[in-house]
């Protein structure tokens, strides 16, 4: 009875041991791949998953941080013996609060339409300076005007001459901070054009000028961005105001799909190609950077990528570029920008005219190109994707020369000259760094725990294998000690009996 009773103790040890071994062999064997389906789950742009929770309302605070170009001799500009002098001015910093506004998920193509809306802080504490310091610039109001005049009759032209007299215009103002970014300020020459517009049935979208006029809590500038949802394309452009292509510019570099959206990427695409295309509505098309070199980021082995120059090439030295060329033929190192915003003459280029060519700067005063200030780059943990260090760093700059029948600008040199640059930067905390690495070591984890569990069986089978074999070896010498016994009480001899006692039994 206890030996039945043995044997079905062990059979139920067996049965739970090996039980352990396959659940450990299939978390081994299959745990990375159900970890990855889990995770996908959760990385789309859907509404009720986290990474939309995070993309709609991000966590981490964003800074902006705005320099000017003070112009210290705007009344010697037309001496062209003497270059233009700038001085930068700031920091001034402010905290960026962004988040996605008119949201819309399309189910039948698994895309997400919504708008960019920022609320901006200043950080008084932070900047060098304050929104009260006066800064000498360029008029651009006055400038754009007139490069619109450019190629209409001379009856329009005289027109525009007029009104820039009337309204006692120069090449240059003076403004404060506060007025020449966010708060904007009034400027007779853009009512008249508003009221002009207004009988050609045109709408103005401002009625104030700054650089970050109406983009304080409102999307009235952002566009409608329209972007894919799903994990193995997820952020990546599908339309942008409507239409998956720009007016901009002809040919490839026309074509804004495919790009991204500037916030997500598909995971594991920073480990499989050295090139990223990001999308920038501020100048209507999309933006080439390169990897750069593998970093650590908190014990994060990161990938970063950096704007170089070909990101800013305009077709002089990388061919490809060519359909960026947009009538003024220049050095690389500026973008023209001047369709996207509103005819008024403006170019992009890195701060200070960082991989530029060298005439830029050699034209001006004041420029002084350091890569670690003034290069754009973007790091990336490479399994995920996910951003973790972001230095969006870009110059705006203005393109003067002469305007024939305009007197103000008659005689003026041709110059590019530097207004202001802005750095948007963003760095991951040390708790999301922390969960980034969870993330990465969660499948490694899982392993680990089921090469455990496997372990345990194994041993288990292998105590219950090996006490099963002491068994029967005590049960093998028993019986041996038991017929050993047996032969030895059958070889005693019987003893007989004499006479005499067997008469007494008898």
């Amino acid at each position: 009875m206890g030996n039945y009773y043995y044997k079905h103790n062990a059979w139920k040890k067996i049965v739970i041991n090996t039980a352990f071994m396959l659940t450990g062999s299939l978390l081994i064997l299959f745990w990375p791949n159900t970890w990855s389906y889990l995770l996908a789950k959760q990385w789309q742009i859907k509404p009720g998953t986290l990474l939309f929770k995070i993309w709609s309302d991000p966590p981490q605070p964003i800074y902006l941080d705005v320099y000017f170009f003070n112009w210290t001799n705007p009344h010697e500009f037309q001496n062209q013996s003497i270059k233009p002098k700038f001085n930068e001015v700031g920091p001034y910093r402010f905290q960026e609060y962004p988040q996605k506004v008119n949201v819309t998920y399309h189910d039948q193509n698994d895309t997400i339409s919504y708008r960019k809306q920022s609320r901006f802080i200043f950080l008084p504490d932070e900047s060098k300076g304050q929104l009260s310091d006066m800064i000498t610039s360029i008029n651009v109001v006055a400038l754009s005007s007139a490069n619109q005049a450019r190629s209409w009759n001379i009856f329009k032209v005289k027109g525009v001459e007029l009104s820039l007299s009337f309204f006692d215009q120069q090449i240059h103002l003076t403004k404060t901070a506060s007025e020449l970014l966010f708060e904007g300020y009034d400027d007779p020459i853009i009512n008249v054009a508003k009221e002009i517009a207004k009988i050609m049935g045109i709408t103005v979208p401002f009625d104030r000028f700054g650089y970050f006029y109406s983009r304080n809590e409102s999307s009235l500038l952002t566009g409608d961005f329209n972007v894919d949802s799903g994990i193995s394309t997820v952020g990546q452009l599908r339309k942008w105001n409507y239409q998956s292509t720009s007016d901009h510019f002809e040919g490839s570099c026309s074509n804004l799909e495919g790009a991204s959206a500037g916030e997500l990427f598909p995971p594991e695409i920073t480990n499989k190609i050295s090139t990223i295309s990001v999308f920038s509505p501020e100048i209507c098309r999309n933006l080439l950077i390169d990897f750069e070199k593998e970093i650590n980021v908190d014990g994060i082995t990161a990938k970063r990528f950096i704007g170089g120059d070909r990101t800013v090439d305009n077709g002089t030295k990388y061919p490809e570029n060519k359909c960026f060329f947009s009538g003024d033929n220049v050095a690389s190192g500026v973008l023209n920008v001047t369709a996207c915003r509103l005819g008024a003459p403006v170019f992009m280029s890195f701060p200070h005219f960082y991989a530029a060519d060298e005439s830029y700067r050699n034209a001006i005063e004041g420029m002084a190109p350091n890569k670690e200030k003034h290069q754009f780059y973007m790091t990336f943990e490479p399994k995920t994707s996910l951003p973790i260090e972001i230095a969006g760093r870009f110059q705006l700059n203005v393109l003067i020369k002469p305007i024939r029948n305009i007197n103000m600008y008659k005689n003026v040199p041709t110059k590019f000259l530097p207004v202001v640059w802005f750095e948007q930067h963003f760095k991951a905390s040390q708790n999301v760094n922390r969960i980034i690495k969870l993330l990465l070591w969660i499948p490694i984890i899982g392993q680990i725990i089921g090469f455990l569990i496997a372990l345990i069986g194994i041993y288990g089978i292998y105590k219950i294998s090996s006490q099963k074999s002491q068994n029967e070896e005590i049960s093998i010498i028993r019986d041996n000690n038991y017929n050993s016994i047996q032969m030895n009480i059958s070889k005693v001899p019987e003893k007989r009996l004499l006479p005499e006692e067997a008469s007494l039994i008898n």
